[in-house]
């Protein structure tokens, strides 16, 4: 049995707060889980330069509804949804997310979700839970599922290391530099390709 969890951000979709930080103007919010390996601290870091800009929830949303696939990341999502178990793990948020989601032809996705207080300013989050990533291939593994993780950034890297195979998919020069031992791939043909020879060679195991 054969499961890939996959993250959302920088895999499948642009980095969502990078292009809000290009809509909005606010050069803060360009940064990323490549620039800041804690996620609570960079949220905190967001949180507070939308404060500081006043800029309220629902211009956040309507800026990320107009957020468009990668090239090619909708065929290859279906293409490994129709061959495997496959779950979007991401540290991205469902009321942010959605019409990406949609996009993608709504795929099973793990999540968190954005707090709004009574004056439509972002308050907080609410987590899926603390290192849900890993967490999820540590589950699918005890029901015996060989398992594939897929990531970008630092957020990732707990998952890919607890995974059977983990792949570094477009990430940086930094951090393919720290990580060397993962499969490292830059287009969706090359990481079908990898998957599906990852797979392959189990099943000829078995």
């Amino acid at each position: 049995m054969n499961f890939v969890g996959i993250d959302l951000e920088g895999v499948l979709v642009p980095e969502i707060w990078i292009a809000l930080a290009k809509k909005t103007g606010i050069e803060e919010l360009k940064l990323t889980t490549r620039d800041i390996e804690k996620y609570s601290d960079l949220m905190q870091i967001r949180i507070a330069v939308l404060k500081k800009n006043n800029i309220r929830a629902a211009e956040l949303f309507s800026i990320a509804s107009d957020i468009e696939p990668l090239e090619g990341a909708k065929n290859f999502l279906q293409e490994l949804r129709s061959a495997y178990q496959v779950i979007v793990l991401s540290d991205t948020f469902y009321n942010l997310s959605k019409p990406i989601f949609k996009k993608l032809n709504f795929p099973s996705v793990f999540c968190h979700k954005l707090l709004i207080d009574a004056d439509g300013m972002i308050s907080g989050m609410k987590k899926c839970a603390d290192n849900h990533k890993m967490q999820t291939i540590q589950y699918m593994q005890k029901l015996n599922f060989y398992t594939i993780a897929i990531g970008d950034s630092y957020n990732d890297i707990n998952m890919l290391k607890k995974a059977d195979s983990g792949i570094l998919f477009r990430t940086t020069e930094e951090i393919a530099k720290k990580f060397p031992n993962f499969f490292i791939c830059n287009s969706f043909d090359e990481l079908k390709v990898k998957i599906d020879k990852t797979f392959n060679s189990i099943q000829e195991n078995i």
